[in-house]
């Protein structure tokens, strides 16, 4: 029987001195994700037995709502060859608000659709362009067995994994690599109600686990399909096109959750220091919110976004979609505050300019505090200028090969195959 102890917390709590609210209303908030957990946890043993009876093959189907964040290409590829599943793209849109920067219009899910589409791979729609609705994942043309999401937030409500548990096995893999250990990370209600939340490695699982209300049981160290790219690709002989790339983060207002970004001080120097060096091959490559969050906070006008954007394609390439991998291993330096491209380039053994905010600066989890050492870490426009002079210009930069590089070795996309039809299967 379903008791909602979030609501009856809040009005209990109405009637309590003010000392006790908030713990009351905390209590009734743990008491009511225990029950959706254990909620879950009914509905998975359910799916589970339904999956091992299935004769026919087992349907995958990933939940994307943005097309440039998709990093689930190698395991879409090796699902694909498997003569146990049957995988497919579900394009939704975004369940954000209009006045959130995050927000797009149908016309985002068009996109989308035409990027998959184009690329041969099986796509749906999951949202319903002309009526602008969402298309409940249990009543999609092909019903998933299994569902992976990439995105933790702006899930519309009949596609997130507590209502598709009655029918579906729900899995996670982030689309960014983390850079810290903050809560949103791993304690959100979503990540309570996965059956599977794929992590990069055991680091990462073991920083995680002790903080979560389910102790990380849904936890697995499993590689992370992006950087399959790496593994794919190791004997490939790579055209040096010695690109220099700058991809500044979203998070330019330091008084957001983030803060990470750095845009604000660095973004218009670097572009002047690229235009005085003409000779050199650059890459913008901005994070797909940067544009949205400086409109939406006002910071600068449509006018000025697109000026700047196309100052940058007059003297360089200016890169927000499609697969950049390529032209990492193409270059010979980055400039960034993403935390993703952290890891990620770190693969490339070639130069990172990290810049950073330094009343702000993420608290880096194990594993990116490693690599630290070998980054270039600059948060001042003397300090970015002599570094870009030295990096850049010159070719004068810290030694690579004392680094401790990530296993190239980790093929995620057959870990994740495999821990999944293990338990499916059990072989």
């Amino acid at each position: 029987m379903y008791i909602p102890y979030n609501k009856l917390s809040k009005t209990i709590a109405l009637f309590c001195p003010l000392s006790w609210r908030k713990t009351i209303r905390n209590y009734g908030y743990k008491l009511s994700l225990l029950q959706n957990i254990a909620f879950v946890k009914r509905n998975t043993r359910s799916v589970l037995k339904k999956l091992r009876n299935k004769k026919e093959k087992i349907i995958i189907a990933f939940s994307v709502y943005d097309e440039t964040k998709w990093k689930c290409q190698s395991l879409y590829d090796f699902m694909n060859t498997s003569e146990d599943l049957e995988p497919y793209i579900f394009v939704t849109k975004i369940n954000s608000s209009q006045s959130h920067f995050s927000y797009c219009d149908s016309t985002a899910v068009e996109k989308a659709y035409k990027f998959f589409k184009s690329n041969h791979m099986r796509v749906l729609y999951a949202y319903n362009t002309k009526n602008n609705s969402y298309i409940p994942f249990k009543d999609m043309p092909v019903k998933p067995d299994i569902i992976i999401y990439q995105h933790p937030r702006f899930l519309a409500e009949n596609q997130e994994p507590l209502g598709c548990s009655k029918f579906a096995l729900n899995c996670y893999i982030p689309y960014f690599l983390p850079i810290s250990n903050e809560p949103y990370q791993y304690e959100m209600e979503f990540h309570q109600y996965v059956y599977k939340h794929y992590l990069l490695n055991d680091t990462l699982k073991n920083e995680y686990a002790p903080k979560m209300l389910n102790k990380g049981e849904n936890l697995v160290a499993a590689g992370y399909p992006s950087l399959d790219y790496f593994y794919l690709n190791k004997d490939k002989v790579y055209e040096q096109k010695d690109y220099v790339i700058y991809a500044p983060h979203w998070s330019v207002d330091i008084n957001n959750h983030l803060g990470w970004g750095t845009f604000l001080w660095n973004g218009h120097y670097i572009l002047k220091y690229a235009k005085s060096h003409p000779e050199i091959h650059w890459v913008f490559k901005p994070h797909p919110c940067l544009a949205g969050y400086l409109r939406t906070k006002k910071i600068m006008t449509d006018a000025e976004i697109s000026e700047y954007w196309n100052e940058w394609r007059k003297i360089g390439k200016v890169m927000e979609s499609g697969n950049y991998l390529d032209i990492f291993m193409q270059s010979k330096a980055m400039i960034t505050d993403c935390g993703t491209f952290l890891s990620e380039y770190y693969y490339t053994k070639k130069p990172l300019i990290y810049l950073f905010n330094t009343n702000k600066a993420p608290k880096y989890n194990k594993m990116v505090s490693n690599m630290m050492e070998s980054f270039y870490r600059v948060d001042n426009l003397k300090s970015l200028a002599e570094t870009l002079d030295d990096v850049v210009l010159k070719g004068k930069y810290k030694s690579i090969q004392g680094r401790q590089d990530l296993d190239i070795n980790n093929y995620a996309a057959k870990n994740i195959t495999n821990d999944l039809l293990q338990d499916i299967l059990r072989r």
